[in-house]
């Protein structure tokens, strides 16, 4: 049997695209409750890692809880499969980090444990960071159709859009804003950052918080580009790099080992961590937006190639059939 483990209701998001391929018998898990802590995370886990019996297989949309599966059956003894899908991981010296790399490669050195990547670039970073010889499956991360705006928005000119939560590297943004005082940067950030770097805003930082999805895409789309600085070489952002490329919008982000991925080969502009070099590209295709222009096309004809549901499914599937 192939069991497919969620992190949230099904109500709050349709999966239904993640097993189209599937040619086998599976059932899929959906938790009660949205998944945000080791407990809700252990407990889910746990529950499945019973009903699975030798042979077969836990396919685990959220990477972390794959790693408590594998975990949970080797304590078990229960010789079980199990699939993470596009492993997270960060490089941080604090205990809670240690503790993940940890498990981690426990998982990744295991012949029961498997796991995607959604770049290569990534996959080998993993490696480095964890010392292991994995052999990672790319499944980029799935671009969905419904990421376009379903009403025509005006864009503004000179105006820069940033906007979501984790990985966002908030304060090089804010100076690379202080060095365009004629250019907008329009922000959607949670209230408490907005409190934390109150005084580096300037008068050209427009900031909105907390804001539904509908309102944060139509500030995307009033936007001229799009400009992520990241913290992180670990996935980050990606959502919102694909609401932008839907809605023909180019996305200049941090050169990291996730986004080469992505937007490298023309696909978009990736920067150094230093201001000039995001003032350079910013100012640069504000002033070409035909150069703009083809840069989001071509990112968008790839995210349509090579990173569809249809994809997406044939390749977890193919993981599955081996």
């Amino acid at each position: 049997m192939i069991y497919v483990l969620y992190d949230k209701p099904k109500k709050l998001e349709d999966m239904s695209f993640l097993t189209a391929a599937f040619e086998k018998e599976y059932e899929e898990i959906y938790p009660e409750w949205r998944c945000t802590s080791i407990k809700q995370m252990f407990s889910v886990c746990s529950t499945t890692v019973k009903r699975a019996k030798a042979g077969d297989t836990v396919v685990c949309w959220y990477d972390f809880m794959g790693v408590l599966c594998w975990r949970l059956g080797k304590l078990t003894d229960k010789k079980i499969k199990v699939i993470a899908i596009n492993i997270l991981l960060k490089d941080k010296k604090t205990a809670k980090n240690r503790i993940a790399k940890y498990l981690y490669k426990r998982a990744l050195c295991s012949h029961y444990f498997a796991a995607t990547v959604t770049t290569v670039e990534y996959g080998c970073y993993i490696n480095e960071i964890l010392n292991t010889k994995a052999d990672f499956t790319l499944l980029h991360d799935v671009y969905h159709q419904n990421y376009t705006l379903d009403r025509p928005v005006e864009t503004k000119a000179n105006t820069v859009f940033c906007g979501g939560r984790n990985g966002r590297d908030w304060k090089l943004l804010f100076e690379v804003a202080k060095a365009l005082p004629n250019v907008t940067f329009n922000c959607v950030m949670p209230s408490a950052l907005k409190e934390q770097f109150s005084n580096v805003m300037g008068n050209n930082v427009c900031v909105k918080t907390d804001i539904p999805e509908n309102a944060f895409m139509e500030f995307l789309c009033q936007s001229q580009l799009i400009a992520m600085p990241l913290d992180t070489e670990a996935p980050a952002g990606l959502t919102v790099y694909f609401q932008a490329a839907a809605n023909n919008k180019m996305i200049i982000t941090s050169d990291t080992v996730t986004t080469k991925g992505y937007l490298s080969d023309g696909r978009g502009a990736l920067c150094k961590n230093a201001v000039e070099d995001w003032v350079d590209k910013i100012q640069h295709y504000l002033q070409h937006s035909a150069e703009a222009d083809a840069c989001a096309m071509k990112f968008k004809k790839f995210l349509e190639d090579e990173c569809s549901e249809k994809k997406y499914a044939k390749t977890l599937w193919g993981m599955l059939a081996e």
